[in-house]
């Protein structure tokens, strides 16, 4: 039997459909989608901080706040975990189905046995947002200096 690889493409008017109908039946599963990728930021913030790759305000708590405004009919996840770069945007959110956390877990495995801190795999969780959105918007801030 000969052995192949290739590429598959999807475009994004093929696979929303298919995320809509068959993943996420229950519109209501993008709040606990969104609050599961501010939980991973402020893991991996965490988790830089404890590696001492990374630094927080004296005493500032990790937090994650989730904003209804009736008046604007907007719905605002914020967080103050890791935040990313534009290249990370590119490569985690532009990417439908690439995680960032299992990307995160691989980089900084052989520092920690306790991997289940990190809530998402499989980097869909972000698209239930266009189920009941017109517009999603992302504002980000890496930790890293000069991002």
């Amino acid at each position: 039997m000969d052995a192949r690889s290739g590429k598959v493409s999807v475009t994004t008017e093929n696979i929303f459909p298919v995320i809509r109908q068959w993943l996420y039946s229950d519109q209501d599963i993008f709040v606990r989608e969104l609050v599961s990728n501010c939980a991973d930021a402020v893991a991996k913030l965490r988790r830089l901080v404890e590696l001492g790759k990374a630094k927080t305000e004296d005493g500032e708590d990790f937090k994650i706040n989730v904003i209804y405004d009736d008046d604007n009919k907007t719905l605002v996840f914020e967080d103050n975990g890791i935040g990313m770069t534009a290249e990370e945007i590119d490569k985690y959110i532009n990417q439908i189905a690439f995680s960032g956390a299992l990307d995160f877990v691989t980089k900084y495995q052989e520092q920690s046995t306790d991997k289940s801190g990190i809530i998402g795999h499989f980097g869909l969780g972000f698209y239930s947002a266009f189920m009941v959105a017109d517009k999603v918007r992302i504002d980000t801030k890496s930790f890293e200096e000069g991002s």
